[in-house]
């Protein structure tokens, strides 16, 4: 990986399978709300849907949030995955790609 820019190029293939699922997660939130589809219950459902299990799916969201792509929060008994201000280059990348399925495009809120 590079030192300060990380690309959608530092990614492996399932780590872009799951960070594309969590772009499609994002998609679908709300302006209120725009995490109240990013369960990591929705995130893992969906991406067993790639074929990946739910003990690698976990794996990688450990990894993206060492990353500093992804960060998680507790919310009413449900952790939802949220967008770090560091992944604005992959969340680009990724959405010109087949890995984000989203048709509406995740604009990321402002911090």
């Amino acid at each position: 990986m590079r030192d300060n820019i990380l690309t959608e190029k530092d990614l492996n293939v399932e780590e872009k399978k799951v960070f594309g699922r969590i772009i499609d997660m994002w998609s679908l939130g709300s302006e209120n709300d725009p995490y109240s589809e990013s369960s990591v219950a929705e995130v893992i459902k969906y991406s067993k849907k790639d074929g990946l299990s739910e003990e690698q799916i976990l794996k990688i969201l450990k990894k993206l949030v060492e990353y500093k792509l992804i960060h998680m929060d507790d919310v009413n008994g449900k952790t939802y995955i949220k967008y770090n201000a560091e992944a604005i280059h992959i969340v680009k990348e990724l959405q010109k790609t087949t890995y984000v399925n989203s048709r509406v495009k995740f604009i990321p809120p402002h911090h």
